[in-house]
């Protein structure tokens, strides 16, 4: 699989569901699902999202030493948060674009494992 094909699938989820976990933790209690208003299901979406975090990392790692430069940072500021403005959360809402970019957040490492 192309290296650049690899980056973006294994940049874009978990950008995307770092952005819900963080937009899900700064909501008002009252405003939060059902499923996030106990603390420590909060507690679970911050660790998660920390969890996205480091797999991002190394996506963007990957896409340093495979690609050129500009292609991990211009991914990193402008087409991952896009996708997951326009794309994603439209699609599904906040809580299922978390639930469905962390699920193939989880996948990521194992296609960095496999194609690096």
């Amino acid at each position: 699989m192309e290296p650049i094909i690899v980056f973006l699938l294994c940049g874009v989820f978990p950008m995307s569901a770092a952005i819900a976990a963080s937009k899900l933790m700064k909501m008002p209690e009252e405003e939060r699902p059902a499923w996030v208003r106990e603390e420590a299901k909060l507690q679970r979406v911050v660790m998660l999202g920390n969890i996205f975090g480091l797999v991002l990392i190394a996506a963007l790692w990957y896409g340093f030493t495979r690609l050129e430069w500009w292609i991990p940072v211009l991914c990193l500021v402008l087409t991952f948060p896009v996708i997951h403005l326009l794309v994603i959360e439209r699609l599904f809402g906040l809580s299922k674009s978390f639930m469905f970019s962390g699920a193939l957040s989880l996948a990521s490492p194992v296609l960095l494992w496999l194609h690096w």
